[in-house]
């Protein structure tokens, strides 16, 4: 008789367990359900809303950052008058090297947002990345070697920045030939698109990421800048 009245209570026990859990998993994909609904449902106002207040502190994103160092030689004599023979004595010579920054980024205040409501595809438009500063380390300068011969004029301290100015011009194209603009509008992206992966947005709208081109900002002139600090 014992043994009946323990089986029955078992199996009740194990029913009432099993329709305990059945409710549980039920309300649980509800919420999840109800959770992805208002996700979908999500307003394009209420998608800028947010991918400007994860933003809305930075300014400028300085996206890279490259750290350079430079050598600076020069060499030069004058000339004997008429017959341009190498004059004696009138050696220049000027060996230097020192450290520099440069810094790309974009201007995410610019960021636009489109909307096609036919295809519920969001548009972010970017302003393509440009130098944003660029400046030699007047900490770091070491000059190895400079002499001038007994008819040799001085070499001056407007001629050692001329040199270095010219020298980081030359950096500042060779950054550019290697690309540094590029791997910082692909930084851009890549944050942008963690934004909205983050914050499930996704899920609401289809997303593309577009540069807008505008050549004549994406660098900045040396006259802008200080270049010395």
């Amino acid at each position: 008789m014992l043994d009946m009245l323990g089986a029955t209570f078992g199996a009740t026990l194990a029913g009432c367990l099993a329709l305990v859990g059945a409710t549980g998993a039920a309300v649980y994909f509800f919420m999840r359900r109800k959770h992805n609904e208002q996700q979908r449902t999500i307003s394009f106002q209420q998608m800028q809303t947010i991918v400007t207040d994860e933003i809305k502190n930075v300014h400028e994103l300085i996206t890279v950052r490259k750290n350079f160092k430079s050598i600076i030689s020069f060499n030069d004599d004058k000339k004997i008058p008429l017959i341009e023979v190498h004059m004696p004595g009138s050696d220049r010579k000027f060996l230097m090297d020192y450290s520099g920054t440069i810094t790309c980024g974009c201007d995410l205040e610019a960021i636009r947002f489109e909307h096609n409501e036919l295809t519920n595809r969001i548009k972010i438009i970017v302003p393509q990345s440009q130098i944003l500063d660029m400046y030699a380390d007047v900490n770091s300068f070491k000059v190895h070697h400079q002499s001038e011969g007994i008819f040799a004029d001085d070499i001056k301290l407007e001629q050692q920045k001329e040199m270095i100015m010219a020298d980081l011009e030359a950096q500042r194209q060779l950054a550019l030939q290697e690309g540094i603009l590029a791997r910082a509008d692909e930084n851009v992206r890549q944050m942008l698109t963690a934004i909205i992966s983050r914050r499930g947005l996704n899920q609401s709208f289809e997303f593309e990421i577009v540069f807008r081109s505008n050549d004549s900002t994406r660098v900045l002139n040396s006259s802008q800048q200080n270049l010395l600090r």
